[in-house]
């Protein structure tokens, strides 16, 4: 998919029912063949099958669902549970579970040769000996950080007053996407903090392949959303279009497959629905 086309041709949203009516936040796995969903509220984590259409509970914990990280080989997940029965701010702890079987284990009992967890101002993250991680992610003060190779650099590229959510790494690893919270914006970076596009208001921005960027325009009445569509913008910002309609469905959190062929988005009532990108 090359920006020359300027144009992304989905498929009609398909209902997958196999997922049951708690699907939200769908994430793909990186090899693509698992989505892993959870509550509206990240409690609880579970992995729906695309082959088998089938759900397995991976986590019943609260907080299981809020930035989980699957491996590179998608055989492991590794994700937050918050205990709240002795502290009122909660005590966190990481845990890794097989995709195949969903067995947990804490982390604490690995040997650190093996995996090395990583809690990052609250966002888990995982390193292995076999890979060097490129990541970014938001600190706890809504800042950018990028990791190369364990080194950590903090961005603030709109300015070091504003704060930054929805933060991702594009598949290249060469920009990031994120969303100003103040100005209810959305811009592409570079590692260094060089912003290179503003893509206007963009609600939960997810990479589809390195040339777009898909997200929900969502609109509420203060108290709830009314309404939600799904939309692509070219990763220059100059092209932008509605890939659900406004009215049909009050589609939210899209995540895209990591090849670009599909694209998974959830519903207000958590029902998960799945478009094809034609290309």
């Amino acid at each position: 998919m090359h920006l020359a086309a300027q144009r992304i041709e989905v498929s009609t949203p398909r209902l997958v029912s196999e997922a049951g009516t708690e699907a939200y936040h769908p994430k793909f796995t990186p090899d693509g063949s698992t989505i892993l969903l959870t509550s509206e509220n990240f409690g609880g984590l579970k992995a729906f099958n695309l082959e088998t259409q089938t759900v397995r509970e991976l986590s019943s914990a609260v907080g299981a669902g809020w930035n989980a990280l699957v491996s590179s080989d998608s055989r492991t997940v590794f994700f937050q549970a918050i205990d709240f029965s002795n502290n009122p701010w909660g005590t966190k702890t990481f845990h890794a579970a097989s995709m195949e079987t969903g067995q947990a284990r804490d982390l604490s009992a690995l040997d650190n040769a093996v995996v090395q967890p990583s809690a990052v101002e609250g966002l888990l993250r995982a390193r292995t000996t076999a890979e060097q991680l490129v990541v970014a992610y938001a600190n706890e003060d809504l800042q950018i950080v990028v990791e190369r190779n364990g080194q950590k650099t903090v961005l603030t590229p709109n300015g070091d007053n504003q704060r930054y959510i929805w933060v991702s790494l594009s598949p290249d690893k060469s920009k990031i996407v994120y969303t100003v919270s103040s100005l209810s914006q959305t811009f592409i970076a570079d590692l260094d903090g060089n912003v290179l596009a503003n893509l206007g208001r963009l609600s939960a921005p997810a990479w589809l392949g390195n040339d777009f960027v898909i997200g929900m325009n969502d609109v509420d009445d203060g108290r709830v959303v009314t309404q939600s569509n799904i939309v692509g913008v070219s990763a220059d910002g100059q092209f932008r279009q509605n890939l659900t309609q406004a009215g049909e469905l009050i589609a939210m959190f899209p995540s895209a497959s990591p090849d670009g062929s599909m694209i998974a988005f959830n519903t207000l009532d958590g029902k998960l629905y799945l478009m094809e990108v034609i290309k």
